[in-house]
């Protein structure tokens, strides 16, 4: 009989619910016609609580390449959108939103497994945090002839700014619900939105408090189980079942503060990761580090954005300006190193972080201008020493495992003999 494997990591059991969830979303991409529901694609976070209120179901781009990537169904669809001209160093997302709208025009959506495909949209919508997302949605929109709306950005370098960004954004957002009124032919119901909004809010605070337990010793709960718990913070959020996923998370997490279980044995370095994940080897790369007596307590992708940041601000009497500070705010984290720079000395100080991993994504290059300059400035002024690692959010190509490890390996090192040093220069 074949030995079971033994994991050194501890997993959080409440993140295998995501799965189920996620499946119950893409199910209902898969329906939204034959159920007389509108379905668009999505470029970007954009103000998915609108969509929400007015009953649209949307694929969202980031979510569905993260999705595609952990079942290994990108190899086909990246294929195919190579095959019509994009470059294999365009936004590996984009590449497979791209193949998946290929199989439909070619009639082979058969070709991949059927938990993978969501159907054609009926319109597009894009926020242009990322240039290359405006580009990519307006090259989808006159290829499938189908109606969009992109929602603009502007750089953020102050607290002036981030005010007039609200106020920019905002507007935008009620040009956005004319769009919708107009094409789905009904109108927005804002006390929908309200209550959707207080769902999002009070998901929020919960999962505030949940990073914030986080902070004990030993770590109850890895960034890479935060990852995998971003599913609904994009998906779901709005919804009292991600309200009630968050509530379950945080008493599993709060048990084991309680009860000192970390999520790894002999916790030695507490680490930071920067930029997005790397969805095609969250539980190998969980494991090497788990080896090292490391685990990854906080990260850029699930601390500092994407799922409101500030959520004590959030007024559900006031949604659209709700959801203007929240685009503006990933706009500034985006847009100023100085901002970045400022969040990832207080995640340092805060979590206690020994040492950052910083990743560099090859097809991702908005989130990856500045990654080496900023990771020398917080090595220069906080004396935490990173390790830069090459890859991509999804596609294997621009990945290694051998060269990753090795990194990782001797990463591990300086940081055992930096450990070394601080104690005996605490014995002299």
């Amino acid at each position: 009989m074949e030995e079971k494997k033994k994991y050194l990591v501890n997993r959080v059991k409440t993140t295998k619910e995501v799965q189920n969830m996620m499946i119950e979303y893409y199910s209902g991409l898969q329906t939204a016609h034959q159920d007389g529901k509108f379905l668009a694609w999505t470029f970007g976070p954009i103000p998915f609580e609108i969509m929400r209120a007015m009953d649209i179901r949307f694929e969202h781009l980031e979510s569905y390449g993260a999705y595609l990537a952990a079942r290994s169904g990108q190899q086909r669809l990246k294929e195919l959108s190579e095959a019509d001209g994009y470059s294999n160093d365009v936004c590996s997302y984009a590449r497979l939103t791209r193949g998946v709208a290929m199989l439909h025009e070619r009639g082979e959506t058969a070709s991949i497994p059927n938990v993978l495909i969501v159907d054609l949209p009926d319109f597009l919508v894009a926020i242009r945090h990322c240039p290359l997302q405006g580009s990519v949605y307006d090259y989808q929109k006159r290829l499938l002839n189908k109606p969009g709306f992109c929602l603009d950005t502007m750089p953020i370098h102050s607290e002036d700014d981030y005010q007039e960004s609200i106020r920019y954004m905002r507007r935008q957002l009620e040009e956005f619900i004319v769009f919708l009124e107009d094409l789905t032919k009904t109108k927005l119901n804002f006390d929908r939105l309200k209550e959707i909004m207080g769902y999002v809010k009070e998901g929020a605070v919960i999962r505030k408090r949940m990073l914030n337990l986080c902070k004990a010793r030993p770590a109850p709960i890895n960034t890479f189980d935060h990852f995998i718990s971003l599913g609904p913070a994009h998906t779901q959020r709005g919804r009292k079942e991600a309200v009630e996923f968050w509530r379950r998370l945080e008493a599993e997490v709060e048990e084991r503060v309680n009860n000192k279980v970390g999520v790894i044995e002999n916790e030695k370095f507490r680490l930071y990761w920067h930029n997005l994940p790397i969805w095609f080897r969250v539980g190998r790369l969980s494991e090497t580090l788990a080896k090292y007596g490391a685990v990854l307590v906080s990260a850029s992708y699930t601390h500092e954005g994407f799922y409101a940041h500030e959520p004590e601000k959030i007024d559900p009497d006031d949604p659209l300006t709700s959801i203007a500070r929240e685009e503006s705010w990933l706009s500034w984290l985006s847009s100023d190193i100085n901002q970045a720079a400022y969040l990832l000395q207080k995640e340092i100080e805060d979590y206690s972080i020994d040492g950052m991993i910083m990743c560099s994504h090859r097809t991702c290059q908005f989130v990856d201008v500045g990654e080496y300059d900023l990771a020398d400035l917080i090595t220069r002024k906080t004396g935490v020493p990173n390790v830069v690692i090459d890859a991509d959010p999804t596609d294997p190509a621009f990945y290694s495992d051998a060269q990753t490890e090795t990194r990782i390996q001797a990463f591990m090192e300086t940081l055992e003999s930096s450990k070394r040093r601080s104690a005996a220069s605490l014995q002299k």
